[in-house]
Formats: C-alpha cells, structure tokens, sequence
C-alpha cells in the first residue's frame, strides 16, 4: 500500500473516533440526569418525543465500544500499513519473507487463505493423490475412503 493510501486510512479511521467521541460527549453535556415530563416540542399521530438523556448503560456502551475500538487498532493490523503489535502479520518465517501469489507480503485475507491452502496440501496432498490415482470402484471399497466420505458427508 502506498504511503498516500496508509496515510488517508490512518487519518479517516483516527478521525471518525475523534469525532465519535466528541459528538457522544458533546451530546451528553448539558443534559439533566432525571428524567422529566419536557417533550422536544413537536408530535405525529399524538406521539411525543421526552426530552430525557440517553440511558446511563447505553452511554458506557457506547464508551466501551469507543475503548473496544481503539485497542483492537493497536493490536491488529487496521491503520494502513500498520501491522499491529501482535505477532503473526508480518509472516516472517524461517527469516525469509513468505511469498504470495500477488507478489506483495503481509497480512491480508487473500493472504492468509493461501496459507492454510498450502497447510492443508502439505498434510492432505499425499492422501489425496493416492486417490485420485485410483479408479472410482476401487476408492468406493477402500475403507479409509468410506470414512473419510463419511466424515465429509
């Protein structure tokens, strides 16, 4: 990812919490903490709206979600080419740089799947290949094969 692209990332993720926070805190200030009787001055079909703050629980939601949020962008990669603090995104294995079908390193989701693609064919492929080698009368009696479609099935 480009310079540009991880910056403009970075700057509207960090922003929108910027600004969450400060409209979920700016609306709170001012705010009696009873409830009252005061409507917001308008009705539909003789419903009117109560003046009352948001509930206490919803507000410490809102709060946690914000703080849930914030670490989970510390940890995980999530603000353009940050990779996070946790282990495992940068795939380096062995010192060498793990390649992908794209060409590009680091974590992705495409990037993860090709790596349990290529785990699966390690410990399957010889399983696999042993079938396939064989014709279909022969794999219909073979009592592995039996319980491996089992399982599947």
């Amino acid at each position: 990812m480009t310079t540009f692209w991880s910056t403009y990332i970075s700057v509207l993720t960090i922003g929108s919490l910027i600004g969450l926070t400060w409209l979920l805190l700016a609306t709170r200030k001012g705010q009696s903490n009873n409830t009252t009787d005061e409507t917001m001055g308008h009705s539909f079909d003789g419903i009117e709206e109560y003046d009352n703050p948001l509930p206490k629980w919803w507000f410490w939601l809102f709060v946690g979600t914000l703080a849930f949020s914030v670490g989970y962008l510390i940890l995980y990669p999530g603000l353009g080419n940050w990779k996070g603090i946790l282990p495992g995104y940068s795939y380096l294995d062995n010192d060498k740089q793990t390649e992908f079908s794209n060409g590009q390193p680091g974590w992705t989701g495409v990037h993860e799947w090709e790596k349990e693609m290529a785990k699966a064919d390690a410990r399957f492929g010889p399983i696999f290949a042993k079938y396939a080698a064989m014709p279909v009368e022969e794999v219909a009696k073979d009592p592995q094969a039996l319980k491996m479609g089992s399982r599947l099935f």
